[in-house]
């Protein structure tokens, strides 16, 4: 199995934790528009960030899968 976003899923993602950490945060009002600011300019879908951002997302999913199957073949029969 192998899991790949797109920058667009990648984005999505990053969507949802920016509105988390700027319903949550103990943020000025300041502070969350300028949050906000930083998505909307920085992070479109075809931005170098988003496309950085969306490769170490990979990166790491696939670091994650290779460890749980190294891990599931060492785990005796019995647990």
């Amino acid at each position: 199995m192998r899991v790949e976003l797109e920058p667009d899923e990648a984005r999505e993602l990053l969507l949802l934790i920016v509105q988390r950490v700027a319903q949550e945060a103990d943020l000025s009002e300041e502070d969350r528009a300028q949050l906000r600011r930083w998505f909307s300019e920085q992070m479109r879908t075809g931005s170098e960030a988003m496309k950085e951002l969306t490769q170490k997302i990979n990166a790491d999913l696939e670091r994650i899968w290779r460890t749980k199957q190294r891990s599931a073949v060492r785990r005796p029969d019995w647990v």
